[in-house]
């Protein structure tokens, strides 16, 4: 059942060479850096809940669940625990920065024994945050449980190796920013007891329905925001009136961010500057600025079918809102929702809009499946690779660099 409606309210031209590029990015399915479309694809599916049931299993009881990771490494899992979470989820602390204080006010407070799980992710091993956080975590947990959820090689796995750490794989192929539907993201959530396979069954849905090169969802996204990025659109906002959204339009940013901010092959610099709103929060700080300021963004707001709703009442504040009597928050957050997007479009910003029936993990599958397409089509239509990161990589030369120079 497909939970996901988009809509596009402006004009699009939609280039000769998009079937191709569709058909281009269907081909590479599967196979080298877009190895992540077989994450919801057998045998690999399989392999890994099999894997992830069996270690959850072996780890209870626990109570609390650390998990150590750095940009889409722990992203992903924030967002996708963030919107599925409820009263009955184990605690899920993310350690992704490296910022003293948070560490301190939130490590020494967890029991150091097998009650705390501490997941350790890196492909590598290399990322000098996760360095950081995992010295300073054993350190103040030597006797917390350890896993790790790594690459086949590298000095994350020889580790976990020495310490006798079970290990999960980060599958070759899958960057951290296309990992949520990999052990990376599927092992957290299967121990605070989320159910993982309903992610992996939406994001086939949503793959088998990108596979035409007519009505493609993700074919059509991608073309739509990279023509309003080339006429001068350059500004790319989600805008997600649901609170538990908010992480995934995080997830979003680093995604849209990292993969087509790039140089090109002629050498021109191209990239589209994604960033993220609260609706109706936002609309009380950026409104100002979306309707009298330049129109060069593109807003799309993401729509929540709510089933849980809150009735107002009776007694309105003032007369001037007797409007709202017998009305109900879902309902005022629909109109202000549908209200702001006719605001902006009037004054000259492009949108577009998602309409999710149900938040769950079917719909969130969906959801992520259709954005990683989306970019794997978008970086060829602006000839970039989306795979990589080279400015991430010099900063952390240049990081390692800094600090040697300084330390003592």
């Amino acid at each position: 059942m497909n939970t996901i409606e988009l809509h596009f309210h402006f004009d699009i031209h939609e280039p000769s060479s998009l079937a191709s590029v569709i058909q281009s990015a269907n081909e590479g399915s599967g196979k080298g850096d877009e190895r992540w479309r077989a994450l919801w694809q057998e045998p690999m599916q399989s392999e890994h809940i099999s894997e992830i049931s069996s270690l959850v299993s072996s780890l209870q009881p626990y109570k609390n669940i650390l998990v150590l990771g750095i940009g889409g490494s722990a992203l992903g899992t924030k967002a996708l625990y963030h919107s599925l979470r409820d009263d009955d989820s184990t605690n899920l602390l993310v350690l992704d920065n490296i910022d003293p204080h948070t560490f301190n006010s939130t490590v020494p407070h967890l029991s150091n024994d097998s009650q705390t799980v501490v997941v350790v992710i890196s492909k590598s091993g290399g990322t000098a945050e996760i360095g950081a956080l995992l010295m300073a975590t054993q350190k103040a947990l030597p006797d917390a449980s350890y896993v790790a959820v790594t690459g086949e090689s590298g000095e994350l796995q020889k580790f976990a190796n020495v310490n006798n750490w079970p290990t999960l794989p980060v599958p070759d192929g899958v960057g951290g920013r296309f990992s949520v539907l990999s052990p990376v993201g599927l092992f957290p959530l299967a121990l605070c007891g989320i159910a993982i396979q309903p992610l992996l069954e939406g994001a086939r849905e949503m793959d088998e329905l990108c596979q035409t090169t007519e009505n493609n969802p993700a074919g059509n996204l991608a073309n739509a925001l990279i023509s309003a990025m080339h006429e001068g659109h350059n500004i790319q906002v989600m805008m997600p009136y649901c609170d538990r959204l908010v992480k995934l339009a995080e997830w979003y940013v680093q995604l849209w961010a990292e993969s087509l901010g790039k140089i090109t092959s002629s050498g021109t610099r191209v990239g589209p500057s994604p960033m993220t709103a609260l609706g109706a929060t936002d609309q009380h700080s950026m409104l100002q600025l979306w309707r009298e300021g330049p129109a060069d963004k593109v807003i799309g707001f993401i729509e929540l079918q709510e089933t849980v709703d809150v009735q107002l009442g009776e007694k309105p504040l003032t007369d001037s809102l007797s409007w709202l009597c017998g009305t109900s928050m879902a309902s005022l957050l629909s109109a202000q929702l549908h209200a702001t997007e006719q605001a902006v479009r009037e004054a000259g910003q492009k949108t577009w809009s998602l309409h999710m029936q149900s938040l769950n993990g079917h719909s969130l599958g969906q959801f992520i499946a259709l954005w990683q397409i989306t970019v794997a089509i978008a970086g060829r239509l602006i000839d970039v690779n989306p795979y990589d990161q080279p400015g991430v990589e010099l900063g952390k030369l240049l990081t390692k660099k800094a600090y040697t120079n300084k330390k003592p």
